[in-house]
């Protein structure tokens, strides 16, 4: 199936319209490339940054022992290249979407491999991706979603993660020093969620890496997921978390943002009613006019969408199945939504 809807050619360039400000980008995917082309369309005038949604994690290149496979990856690079966007790396170490052999003695995957082990086979990766990338990614998560949503310190077992039963507490030090010794020169991030919405893991957050800082652990940067709702949290708080890790010298990216228009599990299916889009396009203004004072600041660098169109995003079915959400800027047939044309109030008018 190809999907070949026209895009809103009058449209300003969100890219343009923040040019003075930070990056606007979004996820992009093999898929999108081949099949798309309305989303490629938006995605080539509307970002000039752009994330692998999955390609880039290591379950789909870390083949086995004796294989690192980029070609997948190596598609998004290209049109990131043909078409001048900067392009982020999404992500060295994750509990989720790990090849599962990388974590075991063998490919029957029954003995937990030794700290040696893991340790050779995770730097060998990093190592194989910097020299792939160099010169051509500038950023990179280094190590995504590592704070615990129960204890807001490391994660454990208990909350899904090998990394440290097997390498220890250290894990996250060696992986960022083995990743700046292979680039001296990338931006090196650490990547979570919900650090803007819960004082408690954001407090969690704030301590670790003032403790990996004093440590002279090359942390370059902190990303901020973003996956929030219409109602919370306030921006208050947004910025506030964005001022707190900018003051520990690093630079802050929005790196994965939404803005769903249910608040809990518990809802049923909205109706999407122009009250509704209207509420959210409020929400997405209130949200880059905070974006936008960071930016002047010289807080924030980035900020990027996780996704483009409605009907392709994640909270499709999650965290509710069956349930369908509307959290982008563009709808499925590419038109810009209500958001779109409030942020873009920010800065100039429509043309």
């Amino acid at each position: 199936m190809f999907f070949t809807n026209k895009i809103e050619k009058k449209l300003i360039s969100l890219a343009e319209a923040y040019k003075d400000y930070f990056h606007v980008g979004t996820t992009i995917s093999p898929w999108t490339l081949k099949y798309n082309k309305t989303e490629r369309k938006l995605i080539e005038k509307h970002f000039n940054e752009i994330v692998a949604e999955n390609c880039t994690k290591p379950m789909f290149i870390y083949k086995d022992e004796n294989t690192i496979d980029f070609s997948t990856a190596d598609k998004i690079i290209k049109f990131a290249q043909e078409h001048n966007k900067k392009l982020r790396w999404h992500t060295f170490v994750w509990h989720n979407q790990m090849p599962k052999w990388i974590y075991y003695k063998d490919a029957e995957c029954k003995e937990l491999a030794t700290k040696e082990m893991l340790e050779q086979r995770i730097k060998k990766y990093i190592q194989a991706v910097m020299k792939h990338t160099k010169g051509i990614v500038p950023s990179y998560d280094v190590v995504n979603e590592v704070i615990s949503d129960k204890t807001f310190t490391l994660r454990t077992e208990e909350d899904h993660s090998l990394w440290q039963k097997i390498m220890g507490p250290d894990y996250v030090e060696k992986v960022f020093t083995w990743a700046h010794e292979a680039n001296p020169e990338a931006e090196l991030v650490i990547n979570d969620y919900n650090i803007e919405t819960i004082p408690a893991k954001r407090e969690g957050m704030y301590n670790f890496v003032k403790d990996l800082l004093s440590k002279n652990i090359p942390v370059s940067a902190i990303g901020l997921q973003m996956h929030i709702s219409v109602e919370n949290p306030p921006v208050s708080r947004i910025e506030e978390t964005i001022q707190m890790f900018a003051e520990l010298g690093l630079k802050v990216l929005v790196t994965e943002m939404d803005v769903s228009v249910y608040e809990s599990e518990k809802e049923e299916r909205k109706e999407y009613t122009p009250e509704l889009l209207e509420k959210q396009a409020q929400r997405y203004k209130e949200l880059f006019e905070c974006f936008k004072r960071c930016a002047k600041k010289g807080w924030l660098t980035d900020v990027v969408l996780w996704g483009t169109q409605d009907h392709l995003s994640w909270k499709n079915n999650f965290p509710v199945p069956g349930r369908t959400d509307i959290p982008l800027l563009f709808d499925k047939d590419g038109k810009a939504k209500p958001a779109f044309y409030k942020i873009v109030e920010c800065t100039t008018k429509v043309q």
